[in-house]
């Protein structure tokens, strides 16, 4: 395994979260960057809603 650090911020000030994930040793780019991807949406709370006549 892998060990990997990443970071995650908005543009509001000292919104960064910095975050650890692990891959296999074999991961490819695209399976780091998938991981990297679902590690940092655990530090993330989003919604959205239809608007409506617009």
């Amino acid at each position: 395994m892998r060990t990997y650090k990443g970071s995650i911020k908005t543009d509001v000030q000292g919104s960064e979260v910095e975050f650890e994930f692990e891959v296999e040793d074999n991961a490819t780019q695209a399976e780091i960057e998938y991981e990297a991807k679902q590690a940092a949406f655990e530090h993330v709370e989003w919604n959205y809603a239809e608007v409506k006549g617009a």
